[in-house]
């Protein structure tokens, strides 16, 4: 890897930050010649949202693409999945990105649905705490883009941002004791740190990087995000930090959007939804889920379904012992 300076363009203003470099061709390139998935024995499933029945369901995967299953198969939207710590439960959104998005529960297999918020005020971006005690959300029942924390049962909710701007995609650090989020309280989308009670903020990513969608590696050494979060900023790429926001290094480079937080058990690879700009360039085309390897940029397509919607993966943080396959209960 060499420095590399990038000019983050619409301000001007430019960064020096560790970077890959130019990669050997384009996603689309690494995704048409690429082969299935070598996914390692003991990987877990994959949940993802996708629009291939018609509407927003929930789904799941091997972590090779294999065996997908509706879990949720009903005729309103469901978004934003989240695996529990344990493999076991799933949250979601049910009731799509309106004012009548809930956060629900279920069982891994789709059973033991529950809803848990009951305001019908926009509630997603569910991330369960380590213990699996508690949920951290996204919420505009206050009147605007905020983070809230609630036990499973959805009792005991607290908020933990008051901020005008917007905080969204709070994600646990692995010991529980922070959370990071995005927030545009600076004028551009960055990556914030809180303690887990919503004290000590942090800015972590410089202004104008337009920064979005931390994620924690398993160790919590690293964090992942996107930038260029923003109407008129083009494609996303993929970027990891150290946790304290240095060492900033550029995974992707590409024409594409990959948007994505999940990381494999080993912190090897994320996965993520990828997906081709319009024309116009301030919009994107329906997308795809991929695994890529954090050293190299090598994109892999796990679901290749042209013209549906496929975004908002998670890989669960409980993989398969002896190869075993997806559970069933």
């Amino acid at each position: 890897m060499r420095q590399e300076t990038r000019d983050l363009g619409r301000r001007n203003e430019r960064f020096t930050i560790v970077g890959i470099g130019a990669l050997a061709g384009t996603l689309a390139a690494l995704v048409a010649t690429a082969q299935p998935a070598a996914a390692r024995p003991t990987d877990g499933p994959i949940v993802f949202e996708s629009d291939r029945g018609g509407q927003s369901d929930i789904w799941v995967m091997e972590a090779d693409g294999s065996s997908p299953r509706n879990l949720t198969n009903d005729k309103i939207d469901d978004i934003f999945p989240a695996w529990s710590p344990d493999g076991k439960k799933i949250a979601w959104t049910r009731g799509g990105r309106g004012p009548g998005g809930e956060i629900w529960v279920m069982n891994a297999n789709g059973t033991g649905k529950r809803q848990v918020t009951r305001n019908g005020f926009s509630d997603y971006n569910a991330d369960w705490s380590p213990d699996g005690s508690e949920i951290a959300f996204r919420s505009l029942r206050d009147g605007n883009r905020d983070i809230y924390v609630m036990s499973v049962d959805g009792t005991d909710e607290r908020r933990l941002t008051d901020d005008p701007a917007s905080d969204f995609a709070p994600d646990w650090s692995p010991d529980g004791s922070r959370i990071a989020f995005t927030s545009n309280r600076s004028g551009d989308y960055a990556i914030y740190l809180m303690d887990a009670d919503g004290s000590d903020v942090q800015q972590l990513t410089p202004d104008g990087f337009h920064a979005a969608l931390p994620g924690w590696s398993g160790t919590g050494e690293k964090i992942v995000f996107a930038d260029a979060f923003c109407d008129i900023c083009g494609e996303s790429d993929l970027f990891t930090m150290n946790s304290d926001g240095s060492d900033i290094t550029q995974i992707t480079d590409s024409a594409e959007n990959e948007l994505g937080k999940s990381w494999s058990r080993d912190d090897s690879r994320v996965v993520v939804d990828f997906s081709e700009l319009t024309p116009s360039g301030t919009h994107l085309s329906k997308g795809d889920i991929a695994i890529i390897e954090i050293e190299s940029g090598a994109t892999i397509n796990l679901t290749n379904t042209p013209g549906v919607s496929e975004e908002h993966p998670d890989w669960s943080p409980v993989g398969r012992p002896g190869g075993a396959g997806m559970a069933r209960d």
